[in-house]
């Protein structure tokens, strides 16, 4: 169906859902009578999105200087193979409880229904409780098939007298937790090998690009790699932020971070290591894990300005460049208060 959809959709060049709702729903109903029409709706919608995501980068190549267009070959139109997933509407779709099993129930039309057992694990079983159910998958491999549910909870967000401040470097999550309750503060970093990830997989890169001659292995092998270390910078950035947001939790601490858009702001000009090492690391979607894990579990998040908190002394105030001896190290050039220079920013931000 989706290829049929998809098929229609690059004959008339559509680019809006309305025309590939005129053009594509009479003729899929006509083909497919007895199945549940929200189907034939998501079919069109997903081989939009896919004719979307090509014309996209067809107009990202056809912008490239003529020289490296010469050398790239343009994107191909998109195609299904072997389709692995299905879309479930809402509409089609309910999850029942019998005799203290989970069965999903989907509508095939008609009042045509297929039942599944799904075999549930606890968190899945905690999270569903209390929560509304969404547009969602099945995903099937060779041995396994998948639910992959989307739900939505009301969760209310309170604040809390305890605190956990973090400062987010190229190599760590520095943090300085308050507990007024036990009248205590700790320091301690998150260490993540992101920065190492980034550094290996980018010389891998070069090696292909400069070994390989193969145009067409190339770009499987750079495709390749480049999937292996998104997945895997993927996994550092939520396990990072669900830590911290379990230490938060077992606390009872709202999170207090800097208000950045990214890293950049702090590199030296001129220094291109520098900046390549800064902006590896995807530091936006690190901050909105972190964020959703704390409000997912009903804790607050305040922003604060970020402003000279790296190179101010937490003791007197006083703000120089020159008291950043260097990476590690923070000396104050007026009152002389030596630190690790990764906890003074911390520091700041709980004594603003």
């Amino acid at each position: 169906m989706i290829r049929e959809a998809l098929k229609i959709i690059v004959e008339n060049d559509v680019r809006s859902v309305k025309r590939a709702h005129e053009l594509c729903y009479r003729v899929l109903r006509e083909k497919y009578p007895n199945l549940h029409n929200k189907f034939v709706q998501e079919a069109y919608k997903k081989a939009l999105a896919m004719y979307r995501s090509y014309r996209k980068l067809l107009n990202k190549w056809r912008k490239l200087p003529e020289k490296k267009r010469d050398k790239i070959s343009p994107p191909s139109l998109p195609s299904i193979e072997d389709n692995k997933v299905i879309e479930l509407h809402i509409g089609t779709y309910r999850l029942e409880r019998r005799h203290g099993f989970l069965i999903l129930r989907v509508s095939r039309g008609d009042n045509n229904y297929l039942r599944f057992l799904v075999m549930e694990y606890s968190y899945a079983r905690r999270e569903l409780d209390g929560a509304k159910l969404g547009n969602s998958k099945i995903i099937a491999n060779e041995n396994n098939i998948y639910l992959h549910l989307a739900i939505r909870k009301n969760i209310e967000v309170n604040e809390h007298k305890n605190k956990l401040f973090i400062d987010i470097n190229e190599d760590s999550v520095d943090c300085l937790l308050v507990d007024y309750d036990k009248n205590r503060a700790v320091l301690f970093s998150i260490k993540h090998d992101i920065r190492r990830l980034r550094t290996n997989y980018r010389r891998i890169r070069r090696s292909i690009q400069i070994k390989v001659e193969n145009h067409y292995l190339q770009r499987k092998l750079l495709a390749k790699y480049g999937s292996r270390e998104r997945r895997r910078v993927e996994d550092r950035l939520k396990k990072v932020a669900t830590l911290l947001a379990e230490i938060g939790k077992y606390y009872n601490a709202d999170l207090v971070r800097e208000n950045l858009k990214d890293l950049n702001l702090n590199r030296k000009r001129g220094n291109r290591q520098l900046s390549y090492r800064l902006s590896s690391l995807p530091y936006r979607k690190l901050v909105s894990y972190i964020d959703y894990k704390f409000n997912e579990r009903g804790l607050n998040v305040s922003v604060v300005d970020a402003k000279k908190t790296s190179i101010t002394c937490p003791v007197c105030g006083y703000a120089d460049k020159a008291n950043r001896v260097d990476r590690d190290s923070f000396k104050c050039r007026k009152c002389g208060f030596a630190f690790n220079a990764q906890y003074v920013a911390c520091l700041n931000l709980f004594s603003p």
